[in-house]
């Protein structure tokens, strides 16, 4: 199931096990386009400890952290991952492209699922929410500040409960070809091709 918590999870892999000190603050973005797909960025700052443990763990190791990131998101098709340090300030920003993070009934009404239960959710504009969140996995050591952008395309965004009470986001979008992902079928698709073509190369060079 492809849900919000699944991504603030996610997250808290890159604190390093931080839950020392004074409670940390970690700001996540997520750009949705009208497709479904979203950029998101994450930012945070540290204390001088905090800051040395996340780079023992995962921050001086980027293909470690994207090896991670990919493996706690099996649901979702990621991409263009950049890491940005700044070791003055001790802080990170961190990008990359989710595709699918959106889900599309029969009906065609769009969803992002919580899977929170009266999740604290503000709504800043007509496109633009926040979430708040400190995840008892870290004893609540961590805030979490989410903020959902959703396209100019998004109409009659409303924050709902589901079949077990937990909040949901639904929304129609305009201007879509029946829910069709076309960016991440593409990516899947040259992914299968350069598989073909790799196992093609190795039969030939085995024949020779």
């Amino acid at each position: 199931m492809k849900t919000i918590k699944n991504i603030l999870i996610l997250f808290l892999l890159m604190l390093g096990f931080l839950a020392m000190g004074q409670q940390t603050q970690q700001k996540i973005d997520m750009d949705i386009d009208n497709v479904g797909n979203a950029k998101i960025t994450v930012s945070m700052t540290m204390n001088a400890s905090q800051w040395q443990v996340w780079n023992a763990n995962l921050g001086n190791n980027p293909a470690a952290l994207k090896r991670e990131i990919e493996r706690s998101m099996p649901a979702y098709f990621l991409d263009d991952f950049k890491l940005e340090k700044d070791d003055m300030n001790r802080s990170f920003n961190l990008s990359l492209n989710a595709y699918g993070v959106c889900e599309i009934n029969k009906r065609g009404v769009w969803s992002i699922e919580t899977d929170q239960k009266d999740a604290n959710v503000t709504e800043l504009t007509d496109h633009k929410y926040m979430l708040v969140s400190s995840p008892m996995e870290l004893g609540g050591a961590v805030q979490q500040t989410f903020t959902i952008n959703f396209p100019s395309e998004a109409t009659d965004i409303k924050v709902d409960k589901d079949s077990l009470g937990k909040s949901i986001f639904e929304f129609d979008m305009n201007n879509t070809a029946g829910g069709i992902n076309f960016m991440m079928w593409g990516g899947l698709l040259f992914m299968i091709v350069g598989a073909g073509w790799t196992g093609v190369s190795l039969m030939t060079n085995k024949s020779k």
